[in-house]
């Protein structure tokens, strides 16, 4: 019963609170049933964030002020704009301020300088028919102060007593404006005599025309035997060519720098790597080509016999040596190279430079006896005449190198060749009536022979050389 009366009185509170909850107004409730609801139901959820979008409009509207206060920044800027002008123009004053210094070289047009490329002459004149007033070393620089209406000779200053000098154009290098150079103002007139003044006291016109006059009708002959710098294939190579019949061959390759004895039985050469290995260096054969046999297997070379055949000259790192024909008795001799053996004397020809003092020398094998023979800085290649009197050699004494021909003892010098081209590497016929020699003289490396007093020269072959050509040799036999 009390169980009974106590749900009742429970059933009548809770009718009471539901009589008035259904008093209270019913919008007030929706947002509790939303509250629930809205997590379960996203399209409710939309509802609300319409209303939030129409509220941003009027910040939208408020920025436009912003985007139009920019625009005074815009147009303030330009005053600066036009205040750097000023400082555009202050440049112009630094570019005309260099201008002063570039005028003061103006008055430094420095004199194009001489430099000499090897010992030569000091001319009085532009030619070398114009004594020599003094000389020039390797080296020597001189003011150039003009040159000869074609160019090939300077004027420079100076030597004794403030007097100019003649150089050759082709033996000196131009330092500065060459094209600046004028024509100089007072060119001395040629001698009167430009080249009789040698011709006389040669042979060339008197003494030696008698000589060869018996011979005068026929040409060179004999066997010539030359190397030649084989371009294509890139090697030395040894050839022969008959005087008499122009008919030529090859020989060897890799076997250069000839010699004959003076009984024309052997024949001396230098052979290289290609064709001796580790035995490179003067060899001997027979005269039919035949029996080669090393004599020193060392970097010497430019062999030369004595007058029988026992010995040699050889030149090796600017120094002469002395050996045995076997290759025994190896001996130093004196500083030197181009080392020729008379064939009838104890005397080797050989061009030496001792303390300055360069030339042709004569150095007896046995005592070490020296005479000097030339005062030519650039003369060298002696070649003894068959009689022992006379010798063949090459110098740029006249500009160029040319053959000259000089007396034993150094007397009665005469210029054989002239040409603007280089001549050089002498060799005398067995008879003693010419000289064959090498020459460019035709746009390319050539032999000619020419008789011994320079005149009725003529080519033999087409023979090719290399840069290096001053040790080349060529031998002749009957």
């Amino acid at each position: 019963m009390g169980h009974l009366t106590h749900r009742w009185t429970l059933a009548a509170i809770l009718l009471l609170a539901a009589l008035l909850l259904a008093g209270c107004p019913q919008e007030e409730a929706q947002p509790a049933t939303q509250v629930a609801v809205a997590p379960t139901q996203p399209e409710q959820a939309q509802a609300p964030t319409t209303a939030p979008t129409a509220t941003p409009v009027p910040p939208t509207s408020t920025p436009v002020p912003p985007t139009a206060t920019p625009v005074p920044p815009t147009a303030t800027p330009e005053p600066p704009t036009a205040t750097p002008k000023p400082p555009t123009p202050t440049p112009e004053l630094p570019t005309a301020t260099p201008e002063p210094p570039t005028a003061t070289p103006e008055p430094e047009p420095e004199t194009p300088q001489a430099v000499a490329s090897r010992n030569m002459n000091v001319r009085g004149g532009p030619g070398t028919d114009f004594s020599v007033t003094a000389s020039a070393s390797s080296g020597d620089s001189f003011d150039i102060t003009g040159k000869n209406e074609d160019g090939s000779w300077y004027e420079v200053c100076c030597f004794a007593g403030d007097e100019p000098g003649w150089l050759s154009a082709s033996l000196v290098t131009v330092e500065g404006d060459a094209a600046a150079i004028e024509v100089a103002a007072n060119i001395p007139e040629p001698p009167p005599t430009p080249t009789p003044a040698p011709t006389p006291t040669p042979g060339p016109t008197s003494a030696a025309p008698a000589a060869s006059a018996p011979v005068s009708a026929g040409g060179p002959s004999g066997v010539l035997i030359y190397s030649v710098a084989n371009m294509d294939a890139g090697r030395w190579e040894l050839w022969e060519v008959n005087l008499a019949s122009s008919a030529k061959r090859m020989l060897f390759e890799w076997r250069t720098e000839v010699d004959y004895s003076p009984n024309y039985r052997q024949i001396a050469y230098f052979a290289w790597p290609p064709a001796a290995g580790a035995q490179a260096g003067v060899w001997i054969m027979n005269a039919d080509y035949t029996g080669e046999r090393v004599v020193i297997p060392a970097d010497a070379a430019y062999p030369s016999f004595s007058p029988d055949g026992s010995r040699m000259v050889l030149t090796g790192d600017n120094e002469l040596y002395i050996i045995n024909s076997d290759g025994g008795g190896l001996r130093f001799l004196a500083e030197g190279e181009y080392g020729d053996w008379s064939p009838t004397g104890n005397w080797i020809a050989h061009r030496a430079c001792y303390g300055g003092a360069c030339g042709l020398y004569e150095t007896n094998p046995d005592t070490g006896e020296q005479r000097r023979l030339t005062t030519g800085g650039s003369d060298g290649q002696p070649a003894w005449s068959p009689n022992g009197q006379q010798i063949a050699y090459i110098s740029q004494d006249d500009g160029n190198f040319e053959i000259y021909r000089i007396n034993a003892d150094g007397s009665n010098k005469v210029r054989l060749t002239n040409s603007p081209s280089s001549d050089g590497l002498p060799v005398w016929s067995p008879d003693g009536q010419w000289i064959a020699f090498r020459s460019d003289r035709g746009g390319g490396w050539a032999i000619y022979a020419m008789r011994a007093d320079g005149s009725d020269v003529r080519k033999i072959v087409d023979a090719p050389v290399l840069p290096v050509w001053f040790f080349e040799k060529m031998g002749w036999r009957p």
